[in-house]
């Protein structure tokens, strides 16, 4: 009977062990479980609060993105800044396209090129876009009746840089017909973009020149006279009839390197020091 008693007790605290054993695993496994539950949650919450910031600064980004922009504008000419206005509101780069004769090259170094290097570097890609198109070796008459221009106006700039082919026209097409020519080129230009904006300039000046000089004080009423903006920048060459301009011109007569400086320095500061002497 003892060993009965034993036997029974042996077997009720073995059961006793097991059964606490299993409910101390049980309550762990519940706080683990509740631990875990929290790591995720805050996890969660965490990637979160990061999509929220995120999201913020990137809503915040495009704001300042604007205003920064908004801001560079005040350094262009009055005549101008609403144009960039609106480019800014479409979120899109304003189209400067600069055309002109062999005084108006395409190659690295030339005025045109300078120019272009110096408004990206004023105002970024994202706020203007240039495209320079030379047309060398023909004159106004040539360009008109054979439609070079054509092609560039599918391209609908917002502002049109024209050096309308003065000097090459120059003891070729009377100065009647070229200013005909120059309207007809600016047409189309308008049809396809009526807010278009028109800056009109003469070619390079040229030592001892007669008739030339007339035609650009000719080619400046007309832009006058038709509300173009007028880019006298003749008067940051040396005097036309001192042979020191000669330094300015290649023997063809067009500018060399100092020539090409002269001229780019002359409209960048027009496009970007105007606003500050205002």
């Amino acid at each position: 009977m003892k060993k009965f008693l034993i036997i029974i007790l042996t077997i009720m605290t073995i059961s006793t062990v097991i059964g606490g054993n299993y409910h101390w695993n049980q309550k762990v496994s519940a706080v683990q479980g509740k631990v875990n539950v929290t790591e995720e949650k805050s996890d969660e919450d965490s990637v979160e609060r990061k999509r929220s910031i995120e999201g913020k600064k990137g809503e915040a980004d495009p704001v300042k993105g604007k205003l920064v922009m908004l801001d560079k504008v005040n350094f262009l000419p009055k005549d101008l800044q609403p144009t960039f206005q609106k480019a800014i509101e479409e979120r899109r780069p304003v189209h400067l396209m600069i055309i002109g004769s062999s005084s108006t090259p395409q190659k690295d170094g030339a005025w045109p090129q300078l120019l272009e290097r110096k408004l990206l570097d004023i105002y970024g890609d994202s706020l203007i876009h240039v495209t320079i198109k030379e047309i060398r070796g023909k004159t106004s008459q040539q360009v008109v009746e054979e439609n070079i221009h054509k092609e560039l106006v599918k391209m609908k700039p917002d502002i049109l840089l024209l050096e309308p082919f003065l000097l090459y026209d120059n003891g070729e097409i009377k100065m009647s017909e070229r200013l005909k020519n120059i309207s007809k080129i600016i047409k189309s230009f308008k049809k396809e973009n009526q807010n278009l904006i028109i800056l009109i300039q003469p070619a390079n000046p040229i030592y001892g020149a007669t008739y030339y000089p007339q035609e650009k004080n000719d080619l400046k009423r007309y832009a006058e006279q038709n509300n173009f903006i007028y880019l006298n920048h003749w008067e940051a060459w040396p005097d036309y009839s001192k042979r020191e301009i000669e330094d300015y011109l290649t023997e063809g007569n067009i500018p060399n390197e100092k020539g090409n400086e002269t001229w780019a320095e002359y409209l960048q500061e027009y496009f970007v020091n105007y606003g500050e002497k205002e």
